[in-house]
């Protein structure tokens, strides 16, 4: 089957939404799939290229309609059978004219990306929500069809099997927390008022700390003999670390389907998760695969389950099993692959009768090169989901048509297959 699959980061940079992206590609590539992979274009080709894929270039400095009508054309002209959109708001734009099956991802449930996911959902023929959570805005507050809003879990790769820790080789237990300083968002805040608990309740424990941090909080949490501060690291670092930790900390107060916590299954970490907005309540029981713990009580809740874990060894190596098997049954990415794949073979939009005239959309995510933040008007665009156009494109017969400044220039940024 050809896919198009969409994503808004370019396949070297980004975070979430390009992991998940990233490995639902290497799953439809393992069930026999040919991608096409339209997203911003990468400074590093290598992962486009091991993986054979073909790529489509959209880039937020092109001119959208321009773009849009290319992209509208290649799906045409490649007989594309199935289109899986991930955030790109041009992927997104062309859902009218196409005459395949069209899945929008929704990747989170307040923002432009929810906005996005939700856009003119009458041309999607499923926005697919990764939790509860958000399904319930994507029907209630979107207007999203309730039957067409199925819920497809995210999924990870398979790592292998985990390296198997013996109790009496442990030593110590293995802490590992992924959020940086991020309050509002990760609950950072959460996991200083349980250092603040006192240091008896961390013997025998030590705290690996991922993610930015400011100069003065960082010397803070290094001055606790039992924390290590390693900072924002790539991917693969991250992994790592995890493959040698017992537990993973999340105490979130929003996510969508937290990849960290996958990632952390698949290698036989036990979670202690809280029940903020997301899936964390989905993925696992609590008591059985790990613990989640209550938002309003966290840092109590997470030290009673670390000082369990810690005097019952056995018990921790029975949920680290427990772990890795929902992971295996539940949540590999290739699972997710074959439900969207499923999904893209039972249509329900009639596509007999393309729109003749459809709405090209802004770059709805826009980025500042030099890493400074975005004007305010985008920032506040992004926050409140306000979804700005780019004007709208006639549809012909046979093509369609649009007039665009510099129109050579532009179109030579287009990459389509592998690059040299």
């Amino acid at each position: 089957m050809k896919i198009l699959l969409g994503c808004s980061a370019p396949s070297d940079r980004g975070s979430g939404i390009l992991a998940y992206a990233k490995d639902l590609t290497d799953a439809l590539l393992k069930m026999g799939a040919e991608v096409h992979f339209a997203s911003p274009t990468p400074r590093d080709f290598q992962w486009l290229q091991r993986s054979g894929l073909h790529h489509v270039a959209t880039d937020q400095h092109h001119d959208p309609r321009l773009r849009t009508v290319q992209l509208a054309r290649y799906v045409a002209e490649q007989a594309i059978e199935g289109i899986i959109n991930n955030d790109n708001p041009w992927v997104q734009s062309i859902a009218p004219t196409v005459s395949c099956p069209f899945i929008a991802v929704g990747h989170m449930s307040k923002s432009s990306i929810a906005s996005l996911a939700c856009y003119q959902p009458q041309w999607s023929d499923y926005v697919v929500a990764i939790s509860g959570a958000m399904r319930r805005a994507f029907v209630m507050q979107h207007a999203v069809p309730a039957s067409r809003c199925p819920i497809v879990y995210t999924g990870v790769a398979d790592p292998g099997e985990p390296p198997r820790r013996v109790p009496a080789e442990r030593g110590e237990l293995r802490l590992l927390f992924a959020g940086g300083s991020n309050t509002r968002l990760k609950g950072a805040d959460l996991l200083w008022q349980a250092l603040a608990l006192g240091a008896r309740h961390w013997q025998g424990v030590r705290l690996d700390w991922f993610g930015d941090l400011p100069t003065a909080r960082r010397s803070q949490l290094e001055a606790y003999g039992f924390v290590k501060v390693h900072g924002r690291v790539s991917r693969d670092r991250l992994l790592d670390a995890m493959r040698a930790s017992d537990v993973l900390l999340l105490p979130s107060r929003y996510e969508g389907c937290p990849m960290t916590m996958l990632e952390a299954m698949s290698h036989g970490v036990v979670p202690i998760a809280s029940d903020g907005v997301g899936a964390m309540s989905a993925l696992i029981t609590s008591g059985r695969e790990g613990f989640i713990c209550h938002l309003d009580d966290w840092p109590r809740q997470m030290l009673e389950s670390i000082v369990f874990l810690r005097e019952h060894p056995a018990i921790l190596d029975t949920m680290r099993r427990r772990t890795r098997e929902r992971y295996l049954a539940e949540f590999q990415s290739t699972t997710v692959a074959a439900r969207l794949l499923d999904l893209l073979r039972q249509p329900v939009v009639d596509r007999r009768a393309p729109a003749r005239k459809f709405e090209v959309l802004r770059w709805h995510r826009p980025l500042r090169k030099d890493g400074r933040k975005s004007p305010l008007l985008d920032r506040v665009c992004i926050r409140f989901g306000w979804l700005r156009k780019a004007g709208r494109v006639a549809a012909g017969a046979a093509d369609l048509v649009t007039t665009p400044p510099d129109t050579e220039t532009i179109a030579r940024g287009m990459s389509h297959g592998n690059p040299s």
